[in-house]
């Protein structure tokens, strides 16, 4: 069986579909395995769903960060203040030069301890 990959709302929904393609594929569609299967998608497309308003909250809260801050600020909050790696930043949709910088440019930057989730102007 493969692995469902549930480490973000989108992921959810992708292995909710794999699950629900997997199921219809068992040949004896009465059987407890493909009755599991398609037990197991409708729950990962339930949960899917309810994730929904986060995702949405959370596209708007990041469109908000990427008006309100230049690259620099909005680097720093991301990747100091949340201690995001540049991946991460870039998995969000924004394109900071920041992010295409070798690594050890903005080594020693990053903090020891976890700041929070606010940003102190």
């Amino acid at each position: 069986m493969p692995d469902y990959n549930l480490s973000s709302i989108s992921a959810v929904s992708a292995s909710a579909e794999l699950a629900h393609i997997r199921a219809n594929q068992v040949p004896n569609q009465d059987s407890y395995n493909a009755a599991w299967l398609h037990g197991y998608a409708d729950a990962l497309t339930k949960a899917a769903e309810s994730l929904e308003p986060q995702r949405e909250l959370m596209e708007a809260i990041i469109g908000y960060m990427g008006e309100r801050y230049d690259s620099a600020e909005l680097y720093g909050i991301l990747h100091d203040t949340l201690e995001m790696s540049d991946q991460e930043i870039r998995s969000l949709g924004f394109d900071l030069p920041q992010c295409m910088e070798p690594p050890q440019a903005h080594q020693g930057t990053k903090s020891a301890k976890r700041k929070g989730i606010y940003h102190e102007r």
